[in-house]
């Protein structure tokens, strides 16, 4: 029995796909040219739904209709909707050579307010870029994912260490509290900007806090946790 045959009795069984049913990069054979752009349809139909439907509301036919291609034929490259989402976290990034360059700076001379303000905006834009995928792996991560907590971890750590370290030399200088985790404090900034990026674009002047607004007060704060003088 062939493989589409198997993944069209599956679906008419309501059955998940099967261990062996890996996609083929799972199981050391490299996909061509014609498989590559089908998975990556399969992740941008995937993505697509996502913008209006939550993660548990998207099924395996709903993707496949969408990419234009069976449920027996997703199955050849993935186990669920869950694994399509991984798979597009592998190309999401948090960082870039421009926030890198920004953090990379020295906060404890002047123009480090200004420095701050960079960075949010560079940051909040960039996480913005992949806001779908992100708040899914969020609230997957939130509700005891391990796998989508593991990603969330995974892409968060090379600006965590950076934003360590700039803690750690604020902290030589007497600038910020040493009994302070380093970790910790980047930790809450990435926290922070996160928060900032999923639920500032909704702010609305009518409360009296726009974005704009929290961005200036988020880049004070981490101005101030980076070593900057008030």
């Amino acid at each position: 029995m062939n493989r589409e045959k198997q993944g069209q009795d599956r679906i008419l069984r309501n059955e998940p796909a099967l261990a062996d049913q890996d996609a083929p990069e799972a199981n050391g054979r490299k996909l061509g040219a014609k498989g590559q752009r089908t998975r990556q349809q399969l992740i941008d139909a995937t993505v697509a739904l996502l913008e209006t439907h939550g993660l548990r509301d998207v099924s395996v036919v709903d993707v496949a209709r969408a990419a234009q291609t069976s449920p027996a034929t997703f199955y050849v490259y993935f186990k669920g909707v869950p694994e399509v989402v991984l798979a597009a976290l592998e190309g999401a990034s948090q960082t870039s050579p421009e926030l890198e360059a920004i953090i990379a700076r020295d906060w404890l001379v002047p123009g480090a307010d200004e420095a701050a303000a960079a960075f949010v905006e560079c940051y909040t834009d960039l996480w913005n870029r992949n806001r779908t995928i992100f708040v899914v792996r969020n609230l997957a991560a939130e509700e005891g994912d391990v796998r989508f907590y593991e990603a969330r971890m995974k892409q968060a750590r090379p600006m965590m260490d950076a934003i360590s370290q700039q803690v750690e030399r604020a902290q030589a200088a007497g600038r910020t509290p040493a009994h302070l985790s380093s970790r910790s404090c980047a930790g809450t900034v990435l926290m922070i900007l996160e928060r900032l990026s999923a639920i500032g674009p909704m702010s609305s002047h009518s409360d009296g806090v726009g974005y704009a607004d929290l961005k200036a007060a988020a880049a004070h704060s981490i101005a101030m946790m980076l070593g900057a003088r008030g």
